[in-house]
């Protein structure tokens, strides 16, 4: 089943961050926020391209402890 796109509220809840941190995120294209894209003036998040960067963030953690 396809989940709903999640807006910048449900991202920065999920990930335990200010909104306007996520926002600054979007404006540098950077962390989380260079994920976002545009649905008119919406600012929304593929859950499962969230759920690919934590798990490309934990592989990465795990090459640098190596």
């Amino acid at each position: 089943m396809r989940r709903p796109l999640a807006g910048i509220a449900e991202v920065a809840a999920h990930f335990g961050i200010p909104e306007n941190s996520l926002r600054d995120q979007v404006y540098r294209r950077v962390g989380i926020g260079a994920l976002a894209f545009k649905v008119g003036r919406y600012l929304k998040w593929d859950w499962d391209d969230l759920d690919s960067w934590i798990a490309a963030q934990k592989r990465q953690k795990q090459t640098e402890a190596a």
